[in-house]
C-alpha cells in the first residue's frame, strides 16, 4: 500500500512540473526574413538597423539577406527564405521585374511577400507594398529645384540603377515637374547606382565640360553628396546647388551647414517600422492593405533642424 501511495505521490509531482513548465514555455517568435538589394549606402544600412530594432521590439527575429544588386542572387535568397519556412519575406527588389517569379512562388507555398520601398512591375503578386510614392518624392525634390533656381537653366541629373522602381518612379516625378517649366534643360543624365564615387565622378565630368550647370539633382544622397565634393572642389559652391533624396544622416548635416542645398524625406525608419507591423498583422491571420504609405518632406536649411533634432 505504502508502495502504490509512493508511487502515485511521484507520478503527480511530474505531471505537475510538466504543466508547470508547460504554461510557463513561451510560443516560438516569428521569423521574418528581409531580403534587400544591397548594403553600399546609408539609406540601406538605416533600413537593415531600423527593421532589426523595430523586429526585436516586436518579439520577432529578423534574418538580412543582401543582393549586391544582383537579381539572381536575391531570387534565391527568397528561395532560401521559403525552404526555411520563414513566416513572412520582405523583398526590396533589384529591379521591378526579375523578382517576380520568387515572389509568386513564395506566396504558392503559403510564404507571404511584402515588397517594401521599390515596387514590382505587378503588385498583385505580393501580398502588400510597404513604402513611399518615388513619383511624389522625384515631384518634390525637382518642383524644389526648379523653383529654387528661378524655373530657368541647365542642370544635371543623377540616376538610380536603371531599371529600378527607385530611379523609374522618381524620373516620373522630375518629368512631371520639368514639364511646368519648359525653359530648364536636362544639360546631362546618367546613372550613378545610388553610390557617392560615382555620383563625384560624373559630377565631375559635368563641370570639366564648361557647360554652366544650375543645379545637379541626384536621385539619392549617397551620389548628392558626391556631386557637392565635385562642386566644391570646382570652386562653384553656392553657383550649382545641388539636391538630394533619402534624408540620411550625412545628408542633413550638409544641408544645415549649407553645402547641400536640400534633400527629402522618404521616412526610412517609418517605413522599416510599417513593414514588420504589417509582417505581425500577417502573422496573427489578419487582413492588411494592398499599399501601406507613409509621406515624405522636403528638407531645407529652414527646417533641417527639426529631423536632426526631432
Amino acid at each position: 500500500m505504502k508502495k502504490s501511495f509512493v508511487l502515485v505521490s511521484v507520478f503527480a509531482m511530474f505531471s505537475l512540473l510538466f504543466a508547470a513548465c508547460s504554461r510557463s514555455k513561451k510560443p516560438d517568435k516569428p521569423v521574418f526574413m528581409l531580403c534587400i538589394s544591397h548594403m553600399t549606402n546609408a539609406f540601406t544600412k538605416t533600413v537593415a538597423d531600423s527593421m532589426s530594432a523595430a523586429a526585436a521590439s516586436a518579439g520577432a527575429e529578423l534574418i538580412i539577406n543582401e543582393a549586391g544588386n544582383d537579381i539572381g542572387k536575391q531570387v534565391g535568397q527568397i528561395e532560401s527564405g521559403v525552404n526555411q519556412k520563414v513566416n513572412a519575406i520582405i523583398v526590396e527588389p533589384v529591379n521591378v521585374s526579375g523578382v517576380i517569379p520568387a515572389i509568386e512562388a513564395a506566396e504558392k507555398a503559403g510564404v507571404p511577400v511584402i515588397v517594401f520601398n521599390q515596387r514590382i512591375s505587378d503588385g498583385s503578386k505580393a501580398h502588400a507594398f510597404v513604402g513611399v510614392s518615388n513619383e511624389t518624392l522625384g515631384f518634390m525634390e525637382m518642383k524644389s529645384a526648379a523653383e529654387a533656381i528661378g524655373g530657368s537653366g541647365n542642370i544635371a541629373i543623377l540616376l538610380g540603377p536603371l531599371g529600378s522602381d527607385g530611379q523609374l518612379g522618381r524620373s516620373a516625378g522630375y518629368e512631371k515637374a520639368l514639364a511646368e517649366y519648359p525653359d530648364i534643360k536636362v544639360a546631362f543624365q546618367e546613372t550613378g547606382n545610388w553610390t557617392a564615387e560615382e555620383g563625384l565622378k560624373l559630377a565631375e565630368n559635368w563641370l570639366q565640360t564648361g557647360q554652366t550647370l544650375a543645379a545637379i539633382v541626384s536621385q539619392n544622397d549617397g551620389m548628392a553628396l558626391g556631386a557637392v565634393k565635385a562642386v566644391e572642389d570646382k570652386g562653384l559652391s553656392g553657383t550649382v546647388k545641388v539636391y538630394g533624396l533619402d534624408a540620411v544622416p550625412d545628408a542633413l548635416k550638409a544641408v544645415q551647414a549649407g553645402r547641400l542645398t536640400a534633400t527629402v524625406s522618404q521616412a526610412t525608419e517609418r517605413q522599416s517600422q510599417k513593414a514588420i507591423e504589417v509582417a505581425m498583422a500577417l502573422y496573427n491571420k489578419q487582413d492588411v492593405p494592398a499599399e501601406n504609405l507613409v509621406e515624405g518632406a522636403v528638407i531645407d536649411k529652414n527646417n533641417v533642424s527639426e529631423f536632426i533634432n526631432p
